[in-house]
Order: structure tokens, then C-alpha cells, then sequence
């Protein structure tokens, strides 16, 4: 039995459902292949767990690959979700209205260069981004409450719903990077070229096993909310039930429907570097048909790509 180790990004919740599944049904065990799901660890994220060997795959988004220093060397295999899940809130009471209104203000940002997508919804608003001040904090929710920042980066399956809980219907007001033609992608499956082309038929039943994973999860959703609530018990069940239903929402659209579940879209690296160039950053030399690969999503079994999942 060979053993994969998937880096998350983030603690293991319902916003990884699929991974879970796979773990936990051990998807793929049949052809000799274990999957282990690690959670984040905040001093080596998931690119540097797969260059130092501690990882095999890692979900991480295509701002992430392509803002790496070794963005050539990594490839993009599977985009779950196709659809920015991130909002800025403000309180309704705050007095800003707009965009514009966040000049000299302060925004909680997760830290580790989360902000890309902030940014460039600033800047198309006609904000440069000495205009606001970006302030890192692990717990943009607790900052956002304390009132130690205006307006904080939030998840719509997550912390959005836990700060609407605490402050009530319409006490806040949500701005979105899709308003302003800014969405970027959070959550992708990254995996270092090399190593791929050292283990392909491995890296074939493990994606084959994800798809299958968060097929199971968007057909049963209560079979794959009870598993989640076994690798993290301090969630209840409704919290799990809710984010899977918004990763769905997030999952269940664009690529996915005309394409099929998973599918990699060269569209979401071509925008991050869309992103990067509007911003004035330095771009990465990669070929972005490459770095989009796709081939082991067109060689899984039809059955977990292509079926057409049940909307709430």
C-alpha cells in the first residue's frame, strides 16, 4: 500500500468534504493507494511541505502556484470549486457604501499572501494599494468584531455566516470580488511536476479517488457531514451541513456543469495573472496550457466527472 499525504489548506472542515470521503471510505485502497489528509500547518504552507517531501499533493489556489517561486515546477490537476468563495463585510452602520469608501481604512487579511484578490477588486475600483491598509491576523473574524479593522476577508460557507450569527440579519454589508470582475478561486490541487512525472499511475487513482470523494459528498451530503464531523467534532452538524452546501454552490457551476466536476480551467491561472499584471507584479515565465493539466482529470472514470449533482 502507497500512501499520498494531501497538505489542506486550512483545518479540516466540510469545506474539504471530498478529501475526507476519500480518506475515510479508503477511495483508491482497491488499486494499492492510501490517502492521508493533513491539515495546515502555518509555518510551512502547502508548496513548501511538497518541495521538502512532507506532502505529496496540496490544495491550494492557483494565486498561490502562480505567485510561487517555483510556479513552473508545479501543476494545477483539479479546481473543486469554480467560484471566488471570498466577500469583504463591512457593518452596515460603518458609513461605507463603497468600494471607495475603504480608502484609509484597515482590512483584516489572512496572512502568507492571501490579498490577491483584494487588491485587484481595489484597484478596479480606482484604489491604489497604499489607499487601504492590509492588516495580516489569523482570526479575521475575531478582528473584524473587536473592531480592530473596517473590513475583513471572509469565507461565504464560514465566517461570513458566523459574523451574520453574532451581529444579526443586515448588520452587515458584503462586498465581492465578482461585483467588480475580480473573482479569483480559492481552493485548487496542486502537485510538483516531478514528482508527477515519477508517479503517474499513483497520482491517477488518487484524483480518481477525490472525484469520487466529492461525488459522494454532493449526492449524500449527510453521509459525508457525519464524516466531517469525525475529523473535526467541535463543528456541529449544521455548521458542517451549511459550508458543504455553500462549497457545492461554489462547485456546481461554470467548468464544472459544461465540463464535468473537478475540472482543471486554464481561466483561473490566466486571471491570476491578469491580476499580477494590473498590479504591476512581477510575472512568473510558465506556460499556462502546462501548468493547467489536465489529462488526469480526462483520464478519471466518466461516472465522477460528468454527473450531474442535485441543487438546494
Amino acid at each position: 500500500m502507497q500512501t499520498v499525504k494531501i497538505r489542506l489548506l486550512w483545518f479540516p472542515q466540510a469545506q474539504f468534504a471530498g478529501y475526507h470521503v476519500a480518506e475515510h471510505l479508503r477511495l483508491g485502497a482497491a488499486d494499492g493507494i492510501e490517502i492521508k489528509v493533513q491539515p495546515i500547518r502555518f509555518e510551512q504552507n502547502g508548496i513548501a511541505a511538497m518541495t521538502a517531501g512532507d506532502a505529496h499533493m496540496a490544495v491550494a489556489s492557483p494565486s498561490h502556484l502562480v505567485e510561487s517561486d517555483r510556479a513552473a515546477k508545479l501543476r494545477l490537476i483539479l479546481t473543486i470549486q469554480q467560484e471566488s468563495s471570498l466577500v469583504y463585510p463591512v457593518r452596515s452602520d460603518s458609513g461605507i457604501k463603497s468600494l471607495s469608501g475603504l480608502a484609509g481604512r484597515r482590512v483584516g487579511v489572512w496572512p502568507g499572501h492571501e490579498d490577491l484578490e483584494l487588491r485587484w477588486m481595489l484597484r478596479k475600483a480606482g484604489l491604489s494599494d497604499g489607499a487601504v491598509t492590509r492588516v495580516p491576523m489569523a482570526s479575521t473574524t475575531a478582528g473584524f468584531l473587536a473592531g480592530e479593522v473596517e473590513c475583513a476577508q471572509m469565507t461565504t460557507y464560514h465566517e461570513l455566516h458566523m459574523v451574520e450569527e453574532m451581529l444579526g440579519p443586515g448588520a452587515v454589508h458584503p462586498f465581492a470580488a465578482a461585483d467588480f470582475g475580480a473573482s479569483l478561486i480559492k481552493d485548487g490541487l496542486l502537485v510538483d511536476a516531478d514528482w508527477l512525472a515519477q508517479n503517474r499511475s499513483v497520482a491517477q487513482v488518487t484524483v480518481n479517488a477525490i472525484l469520487e470523494g466529492w461525488t459522494i459528498a454532493f449526492n449524500d451530503p449527510e453521509r459525508a457531514v457525519g464524516i466531517c464531523s469525525k475529523v473535526r467534532p467541535d463543528m456541529s452538524l449544521a455548521e458542517h451541513r451549511a459550508q458543504l452546501k455553500g462549497i457545492r454552490a461554489l462547485s456546481c457551476r461554470g467548468p464544472a456543469l459544461s465540463r464535468g466536476l473537478g475540472y482543471p480551467d486554464r481561466n483561473h491561472v490566466e486571471r491570476v495573472i491578469q491580476a499580477m499584471q494590473a498590479l504591476g507584479m512581477t510575472l512568473p515565465d510558465i506556460d499556462v496550457a502546462t501548468i493547467a493539466e489536465d489529462s488526469l482529470w480526462q483520464a478519471a472514470p466518466t461516472r465522477w466527472r460528468s454527473q450531474l449533482w442535485p441543487q438546494e
